[in-house]
């Protein structure tokens, strides 16, 4: 049986653990799914959307000889600098990385398996920017038209986790974080089918952080599996799947036409996704939009006697008011 990934946390580091979103990173995965889609059964719905968008992103056979190793050189997956950074700042990080980083890559695992890979391995710069323009195509093509629900989807999975945070501490966030991450005795072991890893294969058993942050990245592309950088760089890095990732492909039912006439499109929206009482980060993924806009919205609604806001615990959820179901009715 394969040991487990080991990633000691103490002191500073601890204090360091942050939350961050990569919009390069659910490019990449968007490549993974549509090549395995029975592994990401969930996102069956997006793939059949996607599919036919394939003619539209020309060179995404290139990154797929890197996805289907099942191990992906660092510079593909950098850590985010900060909580969101935008698909540009993220793609201009994987230009600019280190050229010694891909020639590692490829002496610690396997050769070049094809002619892009050979001339990716004599060429690093040129071979990464021409990955950073095929990542863009992706992301603009196969992964923008959802990513306002995606990203309500994974700003909701954060605040989520900071309220575990705020009520249990930080030892609970990574017990909750997946079946295949476990808290143990100053470290995060990670044990099962769906670890995998982002730098090296096999090769690093314990991940040293030295003093670094670690970086906890929710994925809505990724899910089911964990991915961990084992030999980072900079920040550590562990993808996990977000919360409640289904919600992204379900299909809305749409507002009727005269209350959107009244009350504004987003707003009426809300008014029926309220028939069950939902957090602003639901409502957000939900809607694709974002949560700073769903509460501007649910402050207007509050102040017209549509909405009631009360706390559940650390939740806060919203829900309709008799006034809402009249008008709704």
């Amino acid at each position: 049986m394969a040991r487990p990934i080991r990633i000691p946390i103490a002191g500073t580091e601890m204090a360091r653990v942050r939350f961050a979103i990569s919009p390069v990173y659910e490019a990449l995965q968007a490549v993974d799914v549509l090549q395995a889609p029975g592994k990401h059964a969930v996102h069956l719905p997006w793939v059949r959307w996607a599919r036919p968008l394939l003619p539209q992103v020309p060179g995404i056979e290139l990154l797929s000889g890197f996805t289907d190793r099942g191990v992906r050189p660092g510079v593909l997956v950098p850590p985010p600098d900060v909580h969101m950074p935008t698909i540009e700042e993220e793609l201009q990080t994987i230009r600019t990385a280190d050229p010694a980083r891909v020639r590692r890559f490829f002496d610690n695992n396997e050769p070049p398996s094809d002619r892009f890979q050979r001339e990716f391995y004599d060429d690093p710069p040129a071979g990464l920017a021409r990955l950073a323009d095929v990542l863009r195509r992706v992301f603009d093509v196969l992964v923008a038209p959802y990513w306002p629900r995606m990203l309500g989807v994974l700003e909701a999975d954060i605040a989520y986790r900071a309220g575990v945070l705020a009520d249990h501490g930080v030892e609970a966030v990574f017990h909750d974080l997946h079946h295949d991450v476990r808290w143990s005795e100053g470290e995060l072991r990670l044990h099962g089918p769906g670890i995998s890893e982002a730098v090296w294969p096999f090769a690093a058993k314990e991940v040293v952080l030295d003093g670094r942050s670690l970086v906890l990245s929710p994925t809505v592309l990724g899910w089911p599996d964990v991915c961990v950088a084992t030999k980072p760089v900079t920040s550590g890095l562990l993808h996990y799947p977000a919360r409640a990732v289904a919600t992204v492909w379900e299909t809305r039912q749409p507002a009727p036409d005269a209350l959107s006439a009244l009350l504004g499109r987003t707003r009426a929206e809300l008014l029926v996704q309220l028939a069950e009482p939902g957090t602003t980060g639901e409502l957000a993924g939900r809607l694709g939009v974002t949560s700073g806009a769903v509460s501007q919205h649910l402050g207007v609604l509050r102040g017209a006697g549509l909405v009631a806001t009360r706390r559940d615990g650390r939740a806060v959820l919203h829900l309709r008011t008799e006034r809402a179901e009249a008008l709704l009715g």
